[in-house]
């Protein structure tokens, strides 16, 4: 290869020239952030002999999928004297070193030697502030060098990467750019525009546009990327909370697990009814106790023509202890309930969602509220899966579960 290939766009060029030593990027996707950030590293290395440069990933497996292929191209074997497989190094002649990582695993890296760091996709990092309060400005610290460059598609608010973009806009020595898609030269407009007619509005602006609308005006701004790691179902009781509505037809299976309400997974029907939704949870849990925590007005208003209600239907189909008030639940008692299991004013975050549920962490992290009033938009797809866990945090919050979160106990209620 040639020196000639490392040339960038112009807009990743900007934010590479600024002499800033923190630098937070949000854009869209493919605006090219890993190949800016591996040019960054590389020219460090090749300036700077004996230094060592970082490019950190939400995960090792993702470090090595995304950049790994790329950062061996971009060195000639002229240029290296080593390139290990076993610890995704790239060793120049000049002593430098550039090698991937995960930022799960950011405390193993204490201790070693840092001139910069690269860190993809920050917003998705699970304990952000610890990584880089805790491990990353330590080792810069002891650097020339030091810098460092946070680069993302945005995530929603209510979370450090968030707080790391409000400091880049005003902390002397930090600057930030906001780029779309488009801008970074490796993605044709048609392609954007023709994305419109298959991607909910709020989501598309961030996917394509890095917009920050989303930090703004969101109906759950603390659920991030603490509420979500891999569940495992105990193989006890479980909770369903459900939304009654055709197409899509949502439901959350949750379980309490000590202090803690997890959700293993949602199910999503399309022209389905409460009897189809019902036979549905009962096939996949066919021998378990299932209680279940429907929107309330379902004891009078039906989704089939069987003549019963629904939440009749889910006793005498799925053989559900129904768990449900008289009346309807205020809106804000919902959103309440929820927000309370996502982060409390104690700093526990009793909700951990399973990562396979993406329309339900989709839906929580881009709800917002309807424009000049307290609640959520009506209008917006996503608030049938967050209705489904909002009813289960509801019956959670109201004590009408034979368990309480915080507690593995059952304990009788009625």
């Amino acid at each position: 290869m040639t020196v000639q290939m490392l040339e960038l766009k112009p807009a990743a060029a900007e934010i590479l020239r600024s002499p800033a030593k923190v630098k937070v990027v949000n854009s869209g996707r493919r605006f090219g952030k890993t190949r800016m950030a591996l040019t960054w590293l590389l020219e460090g290395a090749l300036l700077t002999p004996g230094s060592r440069m970082w490019f950190l990933a939400p995960s090792r497996l993702q470090a090595k999928s995304i950049a790994w292929k790329d950062l061996k191209e971009m060195v000639p074997q002229s240029w290296a004297s080593q390139v290990r497989e076993s610890t995704l190094t790239v060793e120049l002649r000049n002593g430098s070193h550039i090698q991937l990582a995960g930022a799960d695993y950011a405390d193993s890296l204490r201790g070693q030697k840092a001139d910069r760091f690269a860190v993809d996709e920050y917003c998705y990092i699970r304990d952000l502030q610890q990584m880089w309060e805790g491990a990353l400005l330590p080792m810069l610290g002891t650097s020339d060098d030091g810098s460092v460059i946070f680069s993302s598609t945005p995530a929603g608010g209510g979370s450090f990467s968030a707080d790391l973009w409000e400091r880049a806009g005003s902390m002397e020595s930090w600057a930030r750019w906001n780029f779309p898609s488009v801008a970074g030269g490796w993605i044709k407009p048609e392609y954007v525009e023709q994305a419109k007619a298959t991607m909910d509005p709020s989501l598309w602006r961030q996917e394509f546009f890095g917009s920050i609308e989303s930090l703004l005006g969101a109906v759950y701004p603390a659920f991030n990327q603490q509420n979500i790691r891999d569940t495992v179902d105990n193989d006890g009781p479980i909770l369903v909370g459900c939304d009654f509505n055709r197409s899509p037809y949502c439901g959350c299976i949750l379980q309490v697990q000590g202090d803690s309400v997890v959700v293993l997974e949602e199910i999503v029907l399309m022209e389905a009814d409460s009897r189809e939704f019902a036979l549905e949870v009962r096939d996949q849990y066919p021998n378990r106790m299932i209680h279940c925590a429907p929107d309330p007005t379902g004891s009078r208003k039906q989704t089939s023509s069987l003549g019963l209600s629904d939440h009749k239907i889910l006793e005498e189909y799925g053989n559900f202890k129904i768990c449900s008030p008289r009346a309807p639940w205020a809106i804000k008692d919902k959103v309440n309930s929820t927000r309370l299991m996502i982060l409390d004013a104690s700093g526990r975050r009793r909700l951990q969602v399973d990562p396979s549920c993406k329309r339900l962490i989709r839906s929580l992290k881009n709800l917002e509220f309807k424009p000049g009033l307290s609640v959520p938009d009506p209008q917006s797809d996503h608030g049938h899966m967050v209705d489904a866990l909002g009813y289960g945090c509801l019956a959670l919050s109201k004590g009408l579960t034979p368990w309480r979160v915080g507690s593995s106990e059952m304990i009788r209620v009625w």
